[in-house]
């Protein structure tokens, strides 16, 4: 009995960073489809958002109506999501609003 050459096994931590840039390029390209379907603007009042990090009132946010964990085959499907201004994303009638109508 011989023994026959076997290929190594990929290392984990190559894995884990592939699967890391794969998942923030579907979140990436799952923002940039809302941003582009809501028109840079508020589903609830109307308001022109910014893309920023700072916390003003005018910042865009992306908000998941059912939630990532609780509908997680939604989590990059832009139909499941609206753009929201930061006053709007903090309030939670608005929030219940949306989650009744779908």
């Amino acid at each position: 009995m011989g023994f026959y050459p076997q290929p190594k096994p990929r290392v984990r931590p190559l894995d884990r960073v592939a699967y890391l840039r794969d998942r923030e390029a579907k979140a990436r390209a799952f923002r940039a489809a809302v941003w582009l379907r809501d028109g840079g603007r508020c589903r609830h009042c109307g308001r022109k958002v910014l893309k920023t990090m700072q916390a003003v009132p005018s910042r865009g946010e992306v908000h998941h109506i059912h939630g990532r964990n609780v509908a997680p085959a939604d989590r990059y499907n832009p139909k499941a999501a609206v753009l929201l201004c930061l006053l709007d994303h903090q309030d939670p009638a608005v929030i219940a609003r949306f989650r009744r109508f779908h």
